[in-house]
């Protein structure tokens, strides 16, 4: 655990300001909300630093910094506290965690998980204490079904990147596929959004496999999907095990007989450093591509450069646009973030321009509405890139989740 604390004004600051306003002929109640409001804004990220993933927990980080200090460390005119808080990729550690960050810290506001079964043990408590909860990664459709009022997805919802990716390939002359997915919460949503897509346009699921948690060794995998020989494999893994798997389906000799294709994690810059010249040519659908020509991007990756000499990638995004959101609700509060119903309402409203492409929120789910974008790897100058060959505008959640 660790915390980092960017600028907070001391005790004696606070108390002088309050001081000062009862001079002033203040009464009592508004020299107590000046104080609440004079102080840092407390933001909690709990996110997976360590494990096979980790490195997804820390782009996110450095996404969240980058945005801070854009703007001069502070949100809504108000100084910020960051305590960083990992769940070691763990549903007991993170609520442990998450119990910490509400009742000892007393966040303002809580951020993340990455991990999927982690922020679905999240829902009794964050119900139960009514804390602000923007999620960071965590794609599960149960998240969506609550309809919980302190609860907003500002990322994405696996079957919004999954589905239209298992439209996109069976009507672009991909005819049989195997699924090959982590096992745990995520891997089954994503591997379920593809198939249901795919099939339902006139695709042909030869296989699922479900790989556990932490595989580092694919060879058996692999060697069952060369004797199925399909069209294509389309597979979600995070982290490391993304860079593993790349890497040995290629070294295995699949690569240019069996077309590569999968979800967003598995082929993205953060994934890039891991398997090299094995991930080009392979496709996956995405929230986020980091060579859009737009202003936004464009600012993002000048801003970016002096933390990696890589391009930011999906997480690195989503903590940047995460703070972005943030910044807009209080400032729409007057900095009032102390006011947790009315900060929420303020995030619902959100309608911006990100480096990703427009953002909004449905008002049911409180999912993220937002393009998806078909991505193909390219190298470039010695560098690993994903260009965009195909977008579907505005995509929300699961229909079925809509009241």
């Amino acid at each position: 655990m660790s915390k980092t604390k960017i600028f907070a004004p001391s005790r004696r600051a606070v108390l002088q300001g309050t001081a000062a306003a009862t001079a002033l002929s203040f009464d009592a109640t508004l020299a107590r909300v000046f104080a609440q409001t004079s102080g840092p804004i407390k933001i909690g990220v709990l996110n997976t630093f360590t494990k096979s993933v980790g490195l997804f927990g820390e782009t996110t980080w450095r996404g969240i910094e980058t945005y801070l200090e854009e703007h001069g460390n502070k949100i809504g005119g108000r100084s910020v506290e960051l305590i960083k808080e990992d769940d070691e990729f763990n549903p007991q550690v993170g609520l442990q965690k998450l119990r910490k960050l509400v009742e000892s810290d007393k966040v303002h506001v809580v951020l993340g998980p990455l991990g999927s079964h982690i922020a679905t043990a999240m829902i009794g408590y964050m119900k139960q204490s009514g804390t602000p909860w923007i999620v960071t990664g965590a794609g599960s459709t149960a998240l969506t079904k609550e309809r919980m009022p302190n609860m907003y997805r500002a990322t994405l919802s696996n079957w919004q990147v999954a589905n239209p990716m298992g439209t996109w390939e069976a009507k672009n002359g991909i005819k049989d596929v195997v699924v090959i997915a982590s096992d745990f919460l995520a891997g089954h949503d994503v591997a379920e959004a593809f198939a249901e897509a795919f099939e339902k346009n006139g695709g042909k699921i030869a296989k699922q496999v479900f790989p556990p948690v932490g595989t580092n060794d694919f060879s058996a995998y692999i060697t069952d999907l060369r004797s199925i020989n399909p069209g294509a494999v389309y597979g979600f893994f995070a982290g490391s095990e993304a860079g593993r798997f790349v890497k040995q389906f290629q070294q295995f000799g699949l690569k240019g007989k069996v077309k590569l294709t999968g979800f967003q994690s598995m082929l993205d810059s953060d994934t890039f450093p891991l398997q090299g010249s094995s991930a080009v040519g392979g496709l996956s659908s995405s929230i986020y591509c980091e060579t859009l020509d737009t202003p936004e991007n464009k600012n993002l990756i000048a801003r970016y450069a002096s933390k990696s000499k890589d391009l930011p990638g999906i997480f690195t995004e989503s903590g940047y646009t995460v703070m972005r959101i943030i910044d807009d609700a209080v400032k729409s509060v007057g900095g009032n973030i102390e006011n947790a119903a009315d900060f929420c309402k303020a995030i619902g409203k959100t309608n911006i321009v990100a480096p990703r492409g427009p953002v909004r929120f449905d008002p049911d789910t409180h999912q993220a509405i937002q393009n998806v974008y078909i991505r193909e790897v390219h190298e470039e100058g010695g560098k690993f890139v994903n260009k965009v060959i195909d977008v579907v505008k505005e995509v929300g959640d699961y229909p079925g989740n809509k009241a």
